[in-house]
């Protein structure tokens, strides 16, 4: 598929994606970043997410990393679990406020990650 550019901004309940999203944690081991195509407009979009902020995923392992010990998650896995991603293709859509925190089509999804070991683990 590829970008609608077309597509309306419009916010609204959260979208069910089957779309593939890989995230990686930044070389500086501070932030976690998603990426993947919006399930709405096909547009590629990348959010990033501080790590061991409240609200921001990925805070399991921050304090044993402190420590020396290995952490007990892995934080971009938890960044794709927990966190709402909203699209961000930087794209200023068709009826796009002037005033929004993100530039795409208004969509908002969350990622369904399976089990750490593949399916029946």
């Amino acid at each position: 598929m590829t970008h609608d550019f077309t597509a309306p901004y419009v916010e609204g309940p959260p979208i069910r994606t089957a779309n593939p999203f890989s995230a990686r944690t930044a070389p500086d081991g501070r932030e976690v970043v998603v990426e993947g195509l919006c399930p709405r407009c096909q547009g590629p979009t990348a959010s990033p997410f501080r790590l061991g902020l409240p609200g921001a995923g990925g805070t399991k392992g921050v304090l044993s990393r402190l420590v020396g010990r290995p952490p007990e998650a892995d934080p971009a896995r938890d960044v794709l679990a927990t966190e709402m991603l909203f699209c961000e293709c930087g794209y200023a859509h068709p009826q796009q406020p002037a005033d929004v925190p993100f530039v795409g089509c208004g969509a908002s999804w969350r990622v369904t990650v399976p089990p750490p070991d593949g399916p029946g683990a």
